[in-house]
Parts: C-alpha cells; structure tokens; sequence
C-alpha cells in the first residue's frame, strides 16, 4: 500500500501532471464543489426561506398574522404567476415564493401564457377579457374558488395635498395575498344579497362593488322575493333605491330575517319616492333612518366640503368606531355627486333603548338641500330651504327582543358605489370595506396588514454641522499631512 501511494505521488509531481492534467483536475473539482454549495444553498432557501429581506420597504416580508393563517390552512392553494416571454416578475416571484415557505399547502406555479394559453380562460370571469401577464391567481382546487389579483391589486394610492391628487403610494403584496387564500380555501363566504322587484338598481349595475365586494371575499347574489327567493343564507341584505314600495308580505320577510341576525344595506337617491312608500319607509324608521327631500348642495365657502362643483360633495367622516381606523390611515376621502341627506339621529340614551343610531357621515356647516320639485330647475339656494350641517349616511343596530342584534347602514348616495372612477380617485373601496366589517364583523374577512411604501423616502436636509465639519476638515488633514512630512526635511 505504501509502494502504491508513493507511485501515485511521484506521477504526480511529473511536470505534466503538475502543469496540465493536475491542474485541469482541480480546477473541475473546485467548480463541482463550487456547483453543489450553490445548489445546496438554494435548496435550503426554497425550503426553510432563511434569506433576510433586505430591501427598504421589506415588500417580500410576512407578518405573525400571515405566518397564522398559513399554519391553519386546512386545504391545498395553487399559486400562478403568469409571465410571458421569459419575463419573470422577480418581484412578484420572490413575495410568492415566501408563501411557499410558510405552508406545505401552497404550491407556486411560474406559468408561461405562451406555453399554457388555456389558463387565460380558465380563470377569467370574463371571458371577453382574457387574463395577463403579472397577474397572480389564487387557486384552491378543493373549493373550486379563485381570485385574479392583478398588477392594480397591489398598489394604493394616497391623496398628495400639494397636488391635489390622488398618487401611488404603496405596496398591497401580503394584504391582498393572504386575504385572497383565506377566500379561496374557506369553505362558505359571506353572502351579499341585492334585492330585486321594485325598480332597484341591478347587480349589473351595480359591477364595481360587485367587483369591490368579491375581491374582499364577499359574494353577491341578487335576490327576489316576490319571485320566490328566500333570504336563507343571506348574511346582508342591500336595496338599492326602490321605487316601488314592498308588498306586506315581504316587510315580514325582512322583518324576520333581521330578527335573526340578518343586516340591511340601504342606498338611496334624491329622486327616490320615499314617501310614496309607506311600507319601506316605516322599514326604514323602524331603525331610525328618516329620509329627507331634495339634493345635498355644499356651501360654496365650506370649499373643503365639495370637488369642483357644490353637488360634487366631499363629504366629513364623523368619528365614530366604524370610520376611526380610516381616519387615522388618512383614508377620508370620498365624494358623493348628487346626494341625499337623512334627518340628525336623536342623541344617545333617548327615545327607544334598544336602537341606537349615528352619523357616519356629513356636510360641511352652510350646506342646503334644494327642493327639486318646486320647478325652479336650478341648485342656487333659495328662501325656505333647509341649510346647515347635513347627514349623508347613518349606521343603526338594534337589539331584538330576542336578543339578537341586526344592523342597518343606510347612504345617500348610490353613484358613490356605482361608479369605478370614483373608487379609483378615492377611498371608496376602503370605505365600503369598514361598512361590511361592522354589518357582519364575524363573517368578515379583512387582515389589518399595513402596505408597505412604494417609493424609497426622499432624502431630508437635516443638520448641515456635521457636513460643514467634513469639509472643513478634509484640507486641514491634508496640509497637516504635508506639514508632518515636510517639516523634518527644511534643514536639508
């Protein structure tokens, strides 16, 4: 054995094995080597995700209340990116890949729509409307629900006051994600029931808060109960702008439903008939919603209370626990065109002890509603109209003698929800979301997780001393440099 190593030694030491062969041999052993730590590596990162997230915003960072829900997932969740060209959204890829990590369940599928054109209809509501690239679907096979986040998803906007307008502020990655797999993977969602047969608006009309409503985990359905619907399974029922009154027989039904818990939804306009319906409006009274005639017209001195023209009302958020989060998050920007007011809630602790009733929203103080009947056809203000602080929405809930407590929201403003340029210029779907989140707080699906920012923050002027300092001293180092080296040497 000894005789064989020496043998091997002294070919070794031969110049070509020393120069060539040897050197060759190293050199594809150290890249072997090289390879498989590499591979290692990223083998441990996909499995254990132990790669700090270094960026200033932490985009790809999951909170406790992510890394919760992912430890409770009962079924399986596909996650798709889709990309096209070979283009990747690294980004994108790197949010999704830590989902990934959390859970066994949650599967991340790269999928290319070049090589996969399928799966642009497979998950598209619209069919006119294929999907794209960038777009993350959501998908829980077990359920057979899905949810398309696309790139508008996961951005915010905030409302720049030197500009006057509405500029993308943050990343949404860990909100929206999250909150679309506890949807997909739920076994029942919270229903949304649109009620039909007296001229309301329909579900087609009403697409953008059907879209608001679906992309937070809600579903909609439109409901007739003169047409042998019943309000089974309903967790919120909406009805939006009647204009024929409700027959007996569906009051009882809604009066039933909300003694077992049931919510009300209610959209009103100024061209409402409200009076002419004595069965809905002593619904409506019943929670001490009392409509009033005419349009909401803004004080054109309270300019902080209307958006270019005084129908265009930008309405005040009262503080009460169903705005307060909106309003420390400075999302209190809403506008409502045309709207409709309601008569000032009596004060808490008189009247009936079991209702209770409060402004969630209102004018500025020198408002006016104008009498639109009175043929004068203009929105100038005129003697006898009634001027001052109005209220635009009212939240209610009342205690049953059973004990059980059902809840109204009633606005007076349809356009508010209907119309998607005003949810993309204001805080509309925020807005809508707190709204649900107090109807029906134990069926609702909404994660306090903060955006993080999406633009790195602008360097501040601070304090200038130490830069002063700096330049300053930068000289007198370099002269006392020279004066320590050419001192010793002016004798010579």
């Amino acid at each position: 054995m000894k005789r064989f190593f020496s043998s091997i030694k002294v070919r070794l030491l031969k110049p070509k094995w020393r120069h060539g062969s040897l050197g060759t041999l190293l050199m594809l052993l150290v890249i072997g080597i090289a390879v498989l730590i590499n591979v290692a590596v990223q083998s441990a990162e996909d499995t254990y995700g132990f790669s700090r997230d270094m960026s200033f915003n932490h985009y790809a960072t999951t909170g406790e209340t992510t890394e919760a829900a992912m430890a409770q997932l009962e079924n399986d969740v596909e996650l798709y990116l889709l990309y096209q060209n070979g283009e990747e959204n690294s980004q994108l890829m790197e949010v999704l890949q830590r989902y990934g990590v959390l859970s066994d369940r949650v599967k991340v599928l790269p999928t290319d729509i070049n090589r996969n054109p399928g799966i642009l209809t497979r998950f598209s509501n619209d069919p006119d409307a294929p999907l794209e690239a960038d777009t993350v679907v959501v998908n829980c096979p077990a359920t057979s629900r899905f949810r398309v986040l696309n790139y508008g998803d996961f951005y915010t906007q905030g409302y720049d006051m030197e500009l006057g307008d509405f500029v993308l502020e943050g990343l949404n990655y860990e909100k929206k994600l999250t909150e679309a797999i506890l949807y997909t993977t739920q076994d029942t969602v919270p229903v949304v029931g649109f009620l039909q047969g007296h001229g309301e608006y329909t579900l087609e009309d009403f697409a953008a808060l059907e879209e608001v409503l679906t992309l937070h985990q809600y579903e909609a359905r439109q409901v007739n109960l003169l047409g042998g619907d019943t309000l089974e399974g309903i967790h919120v029922l909406l009805l939006a702008c009647p204009v024929k009154d409700l027959d007996d027989t569906e009051i009882e039904q809604i009066k039933a439903f909300a003694q077992e818990g049931g919510n009300l939804f209610v959209v009103r306009d100024y061209t409402d008939p409200v009076s002419k319906m004595p069965n809905y409006l002593a619904l409506l009274r019943s929670y001490g919603i009392v409509p009033l005639e005419g349009v909401a017209v803004a004080g054109a001195e309270d300019t902080g209370s209307y958006y270019g023209e005084t129908l265009y009302l930008l309405p005040y958020m009262q503080e009460i626990d169903l705005t307060l989060p909106l309003l420390a998050s400075g999302m209190d920007v809403l506008m409502m065109p045309a709207a409709c007011a309601f008569e000032e809630p009596a004060q808490p602790g008189t009247g009936d002890l079991t209702l209770s009733v409060g402004a969630v929203l209102k004018t500025g103080p020198n408002a006016y509603l104008r009498d639109t009947t009175d043929g004068l056809n203009t929105i100038e203000k005129q003697p006898g109209d009634r001027t001052g602080e109005l209220t635009l929405a009212l939240y209610a809930h009342r205690m049953h003698a059973n004990g059980n407590v059902s809840r109204m929201f009633a606005i007076g403003n349809s356009a508010m929800l209907m119309d998607s340029y005003i949810y993309q210029r204001t805080f509309g779907e925020q807005f809508v979301m707190a709204v649900m989140g107090e109807l029906m707080p134990e069926d609702t699906i909404s994660l306090d997780i903060a955006a993080s920012a999406a633009f790195r923050p602008a360097l501040k002027a601070g304090s200038q001393h130490l830069g002063v300092g700096l330049l300053i001293a930068m000289p007198l180092l370099c002269l006392a440099a020279a004066l320590f080296v050419l001192l010793p040497r002016r004798n010579r």
